[in-house]
């Protein structure tokens, strides 16, 4: 159960951190060599690297939550 709870926050944490970056992305529009949107903001402020571990965590959160649900007896 400490598992399960352990990718539970991961997977939270994850998301909250893809929240903030696509809310600042609304909030602060970037152009970037005439690329626009979320992909022109996380090249322009350099957060795209943050954005895919943050993908990564959310991504590992969600599958320790599943092989501890479903998978491990």
């Amino acid at each position: 159960m400490k598992k399960m709870f352990f990718g539970a926050l991961l997977t939270l944490c994850g998301v909250i951190w893809m929240v903030v970056l696509t809310a600042l992305s609304i909030t602060h529009p970037w152009d970037y060599n005439n690329i626009t949107g979320l992909l022109g903001f996380l090249l322009g402020s350099k957060t795209l690297l943050a954005f895919i571990l943050a993908v990564v965590i959310a991504a590992a959160g969600l599958y320790i939550s599943y092989y501890e649900a479903y998978i491990r007896k």
